[in-house]
């Protein structure tokens, strides 16, 4: 008994492979913020109205990478084997996601601005298939043994309903210039069991303010940023309470046409803060603090019907210098339509 306890503390110890709340960090290395949905008309609000939009994104990663941005690897001692068992981790992620969104933005400025409010619900399909490699030569059939258990452990699968995430803001326009001021809040609507090595909530609330810049120009290029700052409330059974982090979006685009616009878009997550776990409940240690680390860049292209009222855009996201989260790519499709 106590040599299977060590074999699945094995598993956990060496995971840091947390499968993307849409694809920061967290407890199980997750990340709360809903990473690349932000876009051009977060920063340029469009026409006043109600609009409803399903945003689609499919995250895949095979690499993960430790505190340091290695790939990860374990050494452990276990009772009854006389070496450290040493030995490597890799894993294929897989994130998919059907996000209704409901956004309204009022037609009479109010301080100067726009006001508005959204609603996302994501509904999301999870997986982490885990493959532990032992390295240390041990008989084979015991070698085999620690990985398999190692594995199965570290594994997972879920499906439903995630952290709905609530938002209200304010844009303005000066000409060129436009600005948006947000605050977004996750609800901890998903479910979570501390066993699981995959959940589809954080069981915790997270607030993010938010900020927007977006340059227009007459040659058709236009160029936008935003910088959220993120705080998450303890783990409501766990009590583990996951670091602060800034997250950093940013995109280019050129007009080719009336109704296309193509260009680079890509984001930054940087955690500031380190992970704290009071009781010791949470089967993944805490490493470096648990501060996750990730850039990517990516193309985006968007298509606006003349009407004013139809918009699909697609966007791809390519991951590095990834630190205590995995390292993959996302694909996004987002389909708005103006009622």
């Amino acid at each position: 008994m106590q040599v299977r306890k060590s074999l699945l503390l094995i598993a956990s110890a060496t995971s840091l492979l947390g499968a993307s709340q849409f694809v920061s960090a967290a407890e199980n290395s997750e990340i709360a913020a809903p990473i690349g949905i932000w876009g051009l008309d977060s920063a340029i609000l469009p026409v006043s109205g109600v609009y409803g939009q399903i945003i689609a994104p499919s995250y895949r990663a095979s690499a993960a990478k430790d505190g340091n941005g290695d790939d990860v690897s374990f050494a452990k001692s276990v009772p009854g084997i006389p070496v450290t068992v040493r030995g490597t981790v890799s894993a294929k992620i897989k994130v998919d996601a059907i996000v209704p969104k409901l956004v309204y933005i009022s037609p009479d400025p109010i301080l100067g601005g726009r006001i508005g409010a959204y609603i996302a619900v994501p509904l999301l399909n999870k997986s982490r298939d885990v493959v532990v490699n032992v390295t240390t030569p041990l008989p084979a059939a015991l070698q085999q043994k620690i990985g398999q258990s190692a594995s199965l452990a570290s594994s997972g699968h879920e499906r439903g309903l995630g952290d709905v995430e609530t938002t209200a803001f304010i844009g303005w326009k000066y000409e060129s210039l436009s600005l948006v001021a947000a605050m977004n809040v996750d609800l901890p609507t998903g479910s979570f069991d501390k066993n699981s090595q995959v959940n589809l909530g954080m069981n915790s609330y997270s607030y993010r303010p938010l900020i927007s810049a977006a340059w227009s120009t007459e040659s058709g290029f236009d160029f936008a940023g935003s910088l959220a700052y993120n705080y998450s409330t303890a783990n409501r059974t766990t009590s583990y309470k996951s670091g602060q982090y800034l997250h950093a979006e940013y995109v280019g685009t050129y007009q080719f046409s009336n109704n296309i616009k193509a260009g680079l878009q890509g984001y930054y997550i940087n955690q500031t803060t380190d992970d704290s776990d009071p009781m010791g409940a949470s089967a993944v240690p805490i490493l470096n603090g648990n501060r996750a680390r990730v850039t990517s860049i990516g193309p985006v292209m968007s298509y606006l019907s003349d009407d004013l009222k139809t918009q699909v855009e697609v966007k791809y996201f390519h991951e590095f210098s990834a630190k205590a989260r995995p390292e993959g790519d996302m694909a996004l499709l987002t389909f708005t339509r103006l009622f």
